[in-house]
């Protein structure tokens, strides 16, 4: 409902976990107490106690175990240019300076944890492939603005701001359970020939320090989305 901020929701998250363990050894320890053959049955409040306890343990349990088994390196944000990274210019909320690329803890990051994450080539006049990759990201935020239409709560990939001048589009992409929020940014620019474009993207959590992948798959993902949209190749 985004009562709370996302990092403090998921701290709860967390912290739900030792409470249950906490509440799952005092449930068995009542239990142990209450339910000897001189002392009568268990009281129902300690078997409650336990079952409650676990219905939280359990599933936040996996979820943890989960997280931590997932190989994905210490990165939030990725970019497909180290040299001349997208810039941020508008991002809703923030200030454009409070997105600066840095270059010298993330690059040798990304290089080291991911394949390389070449910029798109499109065999298209930039003004042309411009126009193809707002279509295309228009396609992949439609979703999410047709939710929001009935349900102004749900998440999805938003486009909040578009420059012809500069052939950059950025939007924003809210993660469904805890709400964390994604910045990303896509600019359109001369290939290495004059009927070419290369599309540079960037993408970048605003919490936390680490992604589970999420920014670089977004990248993969609408390279493919481009890709299926018409004659493609990697530069």
């Amino acid at each position: 409902m985004g009562l709370i901020a996302s990092m403090t929701g998921f701290l709860a998250f967390l912290l739900s976990f030792v409470i249950a363990i906490l509440a799952l050894l005092s449930g068995l320890v009542g239990l142990a107490h209450t339910s000897a053959a001189q002392r009568g049955p268990a009281p129902p409040g300690a078997v409650a106690g336990i079952v409650l306890a676990l219905l939280i343990a359990i599933p936040v349990g996996f979820t943890m175990w989960r997280w931590l088994s997932m190989p994905y390196p210490n990165i939030n944000d990725v970019t497909t240019d180290y040299d001349n990274p997208p810039q941020f210019v508008n991002p809703p909320g923030l200030a454009a300076d409070s997105m600066k690329y840095d270059r010298a803890r993330l690059e040798p990051i990304q290089t080291k944890s991911y394949p390389k994450l070449e910029p798109l080539r499109l065999d298209e006049k930039p003004d042309d492939a411009f126009v193809r990759v707002k279509a295309a990201a228009n396609a992949a935020s439609l979703f999410g603005r047709q939710m929001a239409a009935q349900i102004p709560s749900v998440p999805g990939w938003f486009i909040v701001y578009i420059d012809p001048a500069t052939r950059t589009i950025e939007g924003v992409e809210t993660s469904s359970l805890f709400r964390f929020r994604d910045d990303f940014v896509i600019q359109v620019r001369p290939g290495p020939d004059a009927n070419s474009s290369l599309i540079e993207m960037r993408s970048r959590s605003r919490a936390g320090t680490g992604d589970f992948g999420v920014n670089y798959n977004r990248i993969r993902e609408f390279f493919a989305l481009l890709k299926a949209g018409g004659a493609a190749s990697p530069s």
